[in-house]
């Protein structure tokens, strides 16, 4: 798994995007092209609101927990996405199943899943030992990632019709979001793509260079292999966990900055860990002005900590609504851990 530090080119990068941060201002988080998160700045005595752990409520214990070994994040599910792909790229045989094991919708039917279980049990637990390295590594709640791959994709790790790529079903807006946020990203994608720093001193000031880098992240994401087992390039698709963690956490930089340009504080004197990265969630999935606006008509009614129940409660409707839905979805219980 590629993890060599670049720190001349880190520095160069942030330097630059603390430039651009005084010569436009904060309200440009809102905008497609967003600065360096404000709390980057901050003195470094203050601990970032994503990596905060000191205290998280035992209410949330279930999918913030940080778990001792792989084995913990271990699943037995029947998955019909995952199922179906398999039977659709040949790697199951249910010639002798009702409709070829398939449902009309690709996903399998109740034949097709059995005659795939020992496949799908290996293959949702295929990522487990990256995901939790990814956990300690860089920051992001191991069990959070999990969850947030099976909504996605199934532990599909190829790409899903013509927009969502990987095990994370990150689409090509996404991936710009995560570079901007992502020194790491950023400075891997160039080794990758200039097999070096990239030309300039900042990318988005060259047309071109935003989808050149977002593309090679997408293409880093997608494992599709019909010549390797399993129709899938494995060893790919474990390396492209840790691509999946630094884009999560360039949204929780993202969030961060949000929180900041809505309360003039640092985000951790306005929300907690798990409000945090649950609201880290509802940017990934709905965007950052679903996320504004809520904060916003939350703040409004107080200069207190804001807890993700009053948070949510002031989404707009639409989209941002089925935001929540895909938060509430990942961070429900599922695991039971022993604290």
């Amino acid at each position: 798994m590629k993890r060599s530090p670049k720190y001349t080119g880190y520095l160069l990068f942030s330097i630059v995007f603390l430039g651009i941060m005084a010569a436009y201002g904060l309200d440009n988080t809102l905008s497609s092209r967003p600065s360096l998160p404000q709390n980057s700045a901050l003195p470094v005595t203050i601990t970032p609101t994503c990596l905060d752990r000191s205290e998280i409520p035992f209410s949330e214990y279930h999918w913030l927990y940080m778990p001792s070994s792989p084995s913990e994040l271990n699943t037995r599910e029947y998955y019909g996405f995952l199922g179906g792909q398999l039977i659709i790229n040949g790697v199951v045989d249910a010639s002798d199943c009702p409709l070829n094991g398939l449902w009309p919708t690709g996903y399998a039917n109740a034949c097709g899943l059995e005659k795939g279980l020992d496949i799908i049990v290996e293959l949702q637990n295929m990522y487990d030992d990256e995901i939790l390295q990814v956990g300690m590594q860089v920051g992001v709640p191991p069990v959070m990632l999990k969850q947030l791959i099976r909504y996605e994709s199934q532990f599909w790790p190829a790409r899903y019709g013509i927009y969502h790529f990987g095990l994370s079903h990150l689409t090509l807006i996404g991936a710009s979001n995560a570079i901007q946020w992502s020194p790491e990203i950023y400075n891997d994608l160039c080794q990758e793509v200039y097999n070096g720093p990239c030309p300039g001193f900042y990318y988005q000031s060259f047309p071109g260079y935003d989808n050149i880098l977002s593309g090679q992240l997408l293409s880093m994401l997608d494992a599709n292999c019909p010549t390797c087992e399993y129709s899938i390039d494995l060893v790919k698709a474990q390396n492209s966990i840790y691509y999946i963690g630094q884009s999560l956490m360039s949204y929780c930089r993202q969030t961060s900055q949000i929180v900041y340009n809505v309360t003039n504080q640092h985000s951790s004197f306005s929300v907690d860990y798990a409000t945090i990265w649950k609201l880290t969630l509802l940017n990934y999935n709905a965007g950052p002005k679903c996320v504004h606006e809520a904060l916003k008509a939350t703040y409004d009614d107080t200069n207190t900590s804001m807890s993700w129940s009053r948070i949510s409660g002031n989404v707009p409707e639409g989209a941002c609504e089925e935001g929540v839905r895909y938060v509430n979805n990942i961070t429900a219980p599922y695991y039971t851990f022993t604290p």
